[in-house]
């Protein structure tokens, strides 16, 4: 009995460590765009710049921040 309690926790935990991570990853592209879209608005742009470079640098670090928590 003890055994399977054992087994459930260890998939819970890994549920929710990988769930935390996921949101964690969201929350970073979701700033990172949003900061973009904030300075494009402000400087006025025509082409969406700051957008674009910081959407796809919080892709960038949020798939790197995903691997290091990973292997760690």
């Amino acid at each position: 009995m003890k055994n399977q309690f054992r087994k459930n926790k260890n998939k819970f935990d890994a549920f929710i460590r990988y769930s935390s991570l996921g949101f964690e990853m969201m929350a970073m592209i979701v700033v990172g765009t949003f900061l973009g879209y904030k300075i494009d608005q402000w400087l006025e742009n025509n082409f969406k710049w700051f957008t674009l470079v910081l959407m796809v640098f919080s892709v960038i670090g949020s798939v790197i921040y995903f691997v290091r928590k990973l292997l760690k």
